[in-house]
């Protein structure tokens, strides 16, 4: 299949003539640069710049996955998403995923007992940034526990994560409970994970407020 791809031939790439910021804050940039189309015209092209680059967090369990129920503004309405957000300032992804996962789930892991599973780009047509993919095994824990223990920013609204199965996972997909686009792709990366044990090898667990 690797074969086959690398011998289609490959379109032409937009070429950027000038980059023009059209607004800036603390979270990133946004451009509307001034572009080269592969036929010569002359034309813009919006692209948007996080500050830091981002991560998701598949938390994994004995009972499936674990799934965030977040309201998003912009769609006004709730998403079941993973958890997922951008590093600080010289913070390591690893350490980023940490600190969202517990920020959002109250499920504290050591940036080691996470396992990497790839990069994947969460707008190809609008963001340049890429998000890491991150998984981890987690404990189910009762509300009292995980409500205890998150702390969502200022501006997230979130409730308590909710479990599906691995055999279920796929009943949600079919019946387009999840639409967020950045949980979609850590999911298929998540079940495509070449350990094939349906559980994520790692060098801990993680539970609720105990850190490994």
């Amino acid at each position: 299949m690797d074969n086959e791809a690398s011998a289609h031939a490959e379109p032409p790439p937009i070429r950027r003539q000038r980059a023009v910021e059209v607004f800036r804050n603390r979270f990133g940039v946004l451009f509307d640069d001034e572009v080269l189309s592969p036929s010569g015209g002359q034309g813009r092209y919006l692209r948007w710049q996080w500050s830091h680059g981002g991560v998701v967090i598949v938390p994994m369990g004995e009972d499936g996955f674990a799934f965030v129920p977040t309201y998003r503004y912009p769609i006004g309405e709730v998403s079941l998403e993973f958890p997922r957000g951008g590093c600080e300032a010289d913070e390591e992804p690893a350490a980023a995923a940490a600190r969202e996962l517990r920020e959002e789930t109250g499920f504290d892991c050591a940036p080691s007992g996470l396992r990497p599973l790839g990069v994947i780009h969460a707008e190809t047509g609008l963001i340049e940034s890429e998000v890491r993919v991150f998984t981890a095994e987690v404990r189910r824990a009762g509300p009292a526990d995980v409500l205890s223990t998150a702390a969502p920013e200022a501006m997230e609204s979130v409730a308590e994560p909710v479990w599906v199965s691995r055999t279920e996972v796929a009943k949600w997909l079919q019946s387009g409970r999840v639409t967020c686009g950045v949980t979609l792709a850590a999911l298929s990366l998540a079940l495509a994970d070449v350990s094939g044990s349906g559980s994520v090898p790692l060098m801990g667990e993680c539970r609720p407020d105990q850190p490994t």
